[in-house]
């Protein structure tokens, strides 16, 4: 039996040079030129909890009088290709926002979505594509050996000022020579990655570091960002991490168009109900100020 729900999710197959790639569009109950393309994060591997947050995504967004359209971008889920990585993703977004277009021919304005390294391609490319007009980046993927060393001496210590560790520790509840070898290994990894750095940077000299190119793109983008981020990420934590370090971070991520917006009991991925509730509630305040605008 056919349901309300299916009647406006609509499955297809989109080209991009001679890979079909594969798209879902939710479509508005009510007319809306606005809409709003999600890109998935990781890899080619199976993403069960994060493939349904976005189906949750398009369906609550579509209510509301939004149009979504999901897709995998080649080499992931059912799309034909060679995995490209978040870095190289212009041409799968530019073919998406195109097919968006097509199917929805009232469409005029797209919002960008994307989590972790999803949420670094669209920032990376947003300003692009004129059809663009805001970006939600949901815990963006910035991790660099600096960031990631910062976050972790933080974590540590403020584990020691919680009871829970002491206690733990006096119950011999942490395997004490595995954290040993664990830091071993991060401080070998240190000290052989300096001795391979001038080496990386003569290397990738033509192609600037994603990171640059997030920044750049960011500053180029004349539209709204909104940033979603989890209080118990420690991606979150690099990220913020960046921004209060980097002058040109800090300024490129404050300002008019420029919302951060946290939820303190999420993880990386607002895995819990509670948390993806309060992500949904955002996505809709947001596209709800967009709509209005």
């Amino acid at each position: 039996m056919t349901t309300a729900r299916s009647l406006n999710e609509v499955a297809f197959p989109f080209k991009l040079d001679k890979c079909d790639l594969l798209g879902v569009i939710h479509q508005s109950t009510t007319a809306s030129d606005l809409g709003v393309l999600t890109l998935v994060a990781g890899g080619p591997q199976y993403r069960g909890g994060c493939g349904r947050q976005l189906v949750a995504l398009g369906r609550r967004l579509s209510r509301e009088g939004v149009h979504v359209m999901r897709f995998d971008h080649r080499g992931l889920g059912d799309s034909e290709g060679e995995f490209q990585g978040f870095e190289a993703l212009q041409d799968d977004i530019e073919a998406a926002i195109a097919e968006f277009r097509r199917q929805v021919p009232e469409l005029e304005r797209i919002i960008l979505w994307g989590g972790c390294d999803a949420a670094s391609a669209a920032l990376i490319n947003a300003h692009r594509f004129p059809a663009v007009v805001s970006v939600v980046a949901a815990n963006p993927w910035v991790s660099s050996e600096r960031t990631a060393a910062r976050v972790q001496q933080k974590h540590y210590l403020s584990r020691l000022r919680q009871g829970s560790f002491w206690r733990k520790l006096l119950k011999l509840e942490y395997d004490i020579p595995a954290y040993l070898r664990g830091a071993a290994t991060r401080l070998w990894n240190r000290i052989g990655s300096r001795g391979g750095a001038d080496l990386r940077q003569s290397t990738s000299s033509t192609q600037p570091h994603y990171i640059d190119r997030m920044l750049l793109g960011l500053q180029q983008f004349s539209g709204s960002v909104l940033f979603l981020m989890s209080g118990s990420s420690l991606i979150s934590r690099e990220f913020d991490e960046l921004v209060a370090a980097d002058r040109e971070w800090s300024k490129a991520c404050s300002g008019p168009g420029r919302e951060r917006l946290e939820i303190p009991e999420a993880d990386q991925t607002f895995s819990s109900l509670q948390s993806k509730n309060r992500m949904l509630d955002a996505a809709s305040m947001w596209a709800e100020k967009l709509k209005n605008s």
